[in-house]
């Protein structure tokens, strides 16, 4: 007999979870639907009311219907297994319908970022899993004993005997498994480590992952073809159509591949002191389940297409007989091998194009950043913050401290190479299509004389939680978090909040008025993010020429709208892109410079993040620049846990990096709190492990700064202000002896290891030339020791000593006080 009552019961507690959910989770993060409580009209575009006009009803359509028919047989269990698992097909389902709307296009990677959806869909799933099974279990009736003179019909649906672990009848269950093997075979390496995500989850040449060689493809499609039939044949004890139970056997198997992929990462997951396990788990699930979603319509249509390709005596499909317990597995295990054998063919390896050769940096073929020389560079610097046009947030203070020579200067005798210059887009083009020509001149002005003092610029397109505009009215009240302050980016013209609540839940980037803006920007709604592309062109035009500017930073921890990861991959990855082409098209009369791209700004929050697509671009002159702020300002301090530690981060950082084929860079890092409890060694040895540079945040910061307190007696960071008499009080010395340690600025050929402390230095490397330049801190000639260099010398600089040489081959430098 139908359970009549179960969509309805399905549907109503799915519609309040989903109430609920946006009623208490305004990000969406956690949510299943994102409701900001911006204004729906006018609508500009489909993207506006893609989620409630498309997510929500047909998640819920999915939900109703499947439930509909499933019937209760005699397994109340199995019966509400079957509705959760219609709630997870149906929500990544919705979800890529949705993300088609919103973006149109990518297909690959929005069918594969459904997986995110479809962890949260197992989750809110559970109270419908418990109102569909909880009162067929009260209204269980005793179960018949089987009659002995009756049996199903050929085209008859299977039924259970009682006790029996499986149903005698399979059912289809070998052509849903040899579907699962299929097209896990085909499409498993663009799920697995072809996915944004896949920098995170197991490197095992043993894990049962489609990218993990021939043993791993082997073991993942076995997995997958097995639970398939086990998980159909167990299922069949239900009345429900064999189309239904065939395909949420294979997205179950898919799961089940994942929670594999879990348990034998877990391990690693767990070394290192921090709980990144636990968001592990979701990012090893995540790939597994968006592809249970491509296999499980598949594998059901098949299956409900098979009658009408067989002839009428096949159509039951393998009834029980003598043998077919062994026949289905060995024909799977037949599928199994021979996609086994297919998977190199199908998979084959990629090629990194070489860069163009420039007159500034550019990268190596194994993506390290280099000279024209082809000498190896480490960019160490730090972050400078005076050409910001941020809030004033306390009207007695400046927000930010003059940029003077002084300061490079000082940078200069800390032995920094680099800045990362923050520009305020707000400052540049306070108005549509018009540059300020005083601001030019000062980013020009802070260029030239950083290169006068040794220092090249990363050009950084600076913004804070969108702009100064997210400043909330006197009086607002804040159902969720508090009202916001502004903070920095873009100007007033492109701010579009739709009305919005300019409040913070938990954080001034998970804001509904910045999800708003930063969705409207990444859909360049009324053209706001064609006029910031503009401005980039107009930037490289005017430094086309300048060998001391590094690259192009281009746009500071980006927001990840409302509908992550469509917003902050999909369309962040067209912005990136565009912008680019803006670059290269503005430095047609000079050389190209290095792209610096950043993650979304839940990198810095997290420690990890989806990012945008990997094929986003076809430039290759591409930096990863995440934000490495582990075990400093990441959202888990304040929770006293850390979810990503040090270590983890830079791990994870570079096999992003290696992802995209691109170098790795950390635009921020440091603001650790008290200097004297700050895990800043622990920092700077790892970056010496992974041998790459970055940017200290941050040089010079004002009491009156955005990120500044009211009580705040200094105004914080590296060069300190006195919030009473304004002036400067000596830097921290835990910060300057780590910060102006030695390291080689420069190395012929490619450096192959690398450690420092305060008062001495060992580098390795091989290669030719004598571009070997090593800064080494402090008044004290260092005494230097060497093999496989040549002409090795020793001047003093300003704040410390340059050693410089040549080499041929393997080379070792040692220098100490």
């Amino acid at each position: 007999m139908r359970n009549r009552w179960l969509s309805p019961i399905a549907v109503v507690v799915l519609a309040a979870v989903i109430g609920l959910g946006a009623a208490f989770d305004p990000s969406g993060l956690a949510a299943p639907y994102t409701w900001t409580g911006a204004d729906l009209l006018p609508v500009a575009g489909l993207w506006q009311v893609a989620a409630l006009a498309v997510y929500v009803p047909l998640l819920l359509a999915g939900v109703g219907v499947l439930a509909w028919v499933v019937e209760r047989g005699r397994a109340p269990l199995r019966t509400a297994l079957l509705v959760w698992g219609a709630v997870v097909w149906s929500a990544m389902a919705a979800k890529l319908m949705m993300s088609l709307v919103t973006a149109f296009g990518d297909v690959v990677y929005l069918a594969w970022s459904t997986g995110f959806t479809g962890v949260k869909a197992a989750i809110f799933g559970l109270p419908v899993l418990a109102a569909t099974w909880l009162p067929q279990l009260l209204r269980r009736r005793p179960t018949p004993p089987p009659s002995s003179s009756t049996s199903p019909g050929p085209g008859a649906g299977p039924t259970a005997a009682s006790g029996a672990l499986f149903p005698r009848a399979s059912g289809p269950g070998w052509v849903a498994a040899g579907v699962a093997v299929v097209l896990g075979a085909l499409v498993g390496g663009v799920w697995w480590g072809g996915s944004p995500v896949g920098y995170a989850i197991g490197d095992s040449p043993l894990a049962p992952a489609p990218e993990a060689g021939p043993l791993g493809c082997l073991a993942a499609v076995t997995l997958l073809g097995v639970m398939t039939w086990v998980l159909n044949r167990w299922l069949s004890a239900t009345t429900s159509p064999r189309a239904v139970v065939a395909g949420i056997s294979a997205l179950g198997a898919a799961a089940t591949l994942g929670l594999v992929e879990v348990a034998i990462g877990l391990p690693n997951d767990l070394v290192g002191g921090d709980t990144f396990w636990a968001p592990a788990i979701m990012l090893r699930l995540a790939p597994a389940l968006s592809l249970g979603a491509l296999l499980a319509p598949a594998t059901a249509a098949l299956v409900a297409l098979l009658p009408a390709l067989l002839p009428a005596r096949r159509t039951a499909l393998l009834p029980a007989r003598k043998g077919v317990v062994f026949s289905a597995p060995i024909r799977m295990a037949a599928v199994v091998a021979a996609a086994a054998l297919a998977v190199p063919l199908l998979q084959p390896g990629t090629t990194i194009a070489q860069p163009p050769r420039t007159k500034g940096l550019t990268l190596s073929a194994d993506r390290r950043i280099v000279d024209a020389d082809g000498d190896e560079v480490l960019l160490r610097g730090v972050n400078v913050n005076q050409l910001e046009d941020y809030f004033q947030k306390f009207p007695d203070r400046a927000v930010t401290r003059p940029l003077t020579e002084t300061d490079f200067a000082g940078m200069e005798q800390m032995g920094f190479n680099v800045i990362r210059l923050a520009l305020s887009w707000s400052a540049l083009e306070p108005q549509p299509g018009h540059y300020d020509p005083a601001y030019l001149a000062r980013i020009s002005w802070a260029v030239e004389t950083a290169a006068k003092h040794g220092l090249r610029t990363v050009i950084d397109m600076h913004q804070d939680a969108w702009s100064k505009g997210v400043n909330a009215a006197p009086g607002t009240t804040c159902e969720n978090g508090s009202p916001m302050h502004g903070w920095d980016g873009a100007p007033t013209w492109a701010d579009r909040f739709d009305g919005a609540p300019k409040c913070e839940f938990t954080g001034r980037d998970i804001s509904p008025a910045v999800a708003r803006a930063f969705t409207n920007f990444y859909q360049d709604r009324d053209g706001i993010q064609t006029r910031l592309v503009a401005a980039w062109g107009m930037l490289a035009e005017r430094f086309a020429s300048e060998p001391m500017v590094a690259g192009y930073d281009l746009l500071n921890e980006p927001g990840f709208g409302e509908a992550p990861p469509i917003t902050s991959g999909v369309l962040l990855g067209r912005y990136y892109d565009r912008a680019i082409k803006a670059i290269r098209a503005g430095e047609k009369r000079g050389f190209p410079h290095l792209v610096f791209f950043e993650p979304s700004v839940l990198w810095s929050g997290l420690g990890f993040d989806v990012s945008v697509p990997k094929d986003f671009t076809d430039d290759r002159l591409l930096v990863f620049a995440p934000h490495l702020y582990n075990e400093s300002i990441t959202i888990d301090q304040g929770t006293g846990l850390t979810i990503t530690s040090i270590e983890r981060g830079f791990g994870l950082a570079s096999r992003a990096a290696a992802y995209y084929g691109a170098g790795l860079w950390s635009g921020e890092w440091g603001w650790f709190g008290d200097p004297a409890s700050a895990p800043i060694t622990k920092y700077t040895d790892h970056e010496d492990r992974h041998r790459i540079g970055g940017a200290f945040w941050v040089w010079k910061q004002s009491c009156g700064d955005a990120h500044a307190g009211a009580e705040s007696k200094t105004g914080g960071n590296l060069v300190i202000e006195d919030c009473a008499t304004g002036k400067d009080l000596p830097p921290p010395p835990e910060y300057v002896a780590e910060l102006s340690r030695p390291y080689p600025r420069s190395a012929p050929g490619r450096l192959t290891g690398l450690t420092s402390d305060q008062a001495s230095l060992t580098a390795q490397g091989e290669g030719a030339g004598c571009g070997l330049d090593v800064w080494f801190p402090g008044d004290a000639r260092p005494v230097v020791r060497s093999a496989g260099l040549t002409g090795v010398a020793a001047r003093q600089a300003p704040g410390g000593w340059r050693i410089t040489g040549c080499a041929r081959g393997a080379y070792t430098l040692t220098a100490h006080r």
